[in-house]
């Protein structure tokens, strides 16, 4: 069984797969995925050639310079999101016939799912909420960014609302780590206890 999970900058998305993984749930976290790819010897080539030789290092790919730039930049961050996404994917349809009918449960941590279009590798989605103003302040402390640059991030990404009507299940992470914690827990407890059949548990945590 495949739980995709997903949510805005800063929602708690990671602390969630944490939590998940700290229960023995395999988490495969696309941050990490692209890290990887980024690395790979033809990816650093067609960063050079469709972006520039300045986002690339001796050998490494300068990702903070990329991060930067790509949030400033449409156009920037569609080139970049060409070479990468499609890598991501294949990846991931190749868990997914791995997974997607067996009873183990393994979580697809994927910033953009929705808008990779990943969602129907999963059995079901469950998206991380927090409020806006929540949101901004945890990711400035976080991060060191400013709001203006954040703003910038949020506006890349699909809307809350969006995100909110698409998903199967809700965890809202407007609260302490505990309370966060114990929704996480409770879930789990649910769609153990269902026996994965029908993969009915759904609504807000």
């Amino acid at each position: 069984m495949i739980l995709g999970l997903t949510g805005g900058i800063g929602s708690g998305k990671s602390t969630v797969s944490k939590i998940l993984n700290s229960v023995g749930i395999k988490v495969f976290d696309a941050d990490l995925i692209a890290k990887d790819i980024l690395e790979l010897k033809e990816v650093k080539e067609e960063i050079k050639e469709k972006l520039g030789n300045k986002f690339i290092i001796g050998n490494k790919t300068n990702k903070k310079l990329l991060k930067k730039e790509i949030f400033s930049d449409d156009e920037k961050l569609k080139i970049l999101n060409g070479i990468i996404h499609p890598k991501v994917k294949r990846y991931y349809e190749s868990l997914s016939e791995k997974f997607l009918k067996k009873k183990e449960i393994v979580v697809f941590d994927i910033p953009l799912l929705f808008e990779v279009g990943l969602e129907s590798l999963c059995n079901k989605v469950i998206v991380v909420d927090i409020d806006s103003k929540i949101q901004i302040e945890r990711v400035k402390k976080r991060d060191s960014l400013s709001s203006e640059f954040i703003e910038k991030i949020l506006e890349k990404q699909m809307p809350r609302e969006e995100k909110l009507k698409k998903a199967d299940i809700i965890i809202e992470n407007n609260g302490s780590l505990e309370e966060l914690e114990n929704k996480v827990f409770a879930l789990i407890e649910r769609i153990r206890e269902e026996k994965y059949e029908d993969c009915s548990p759904s609504g807000k945590y």
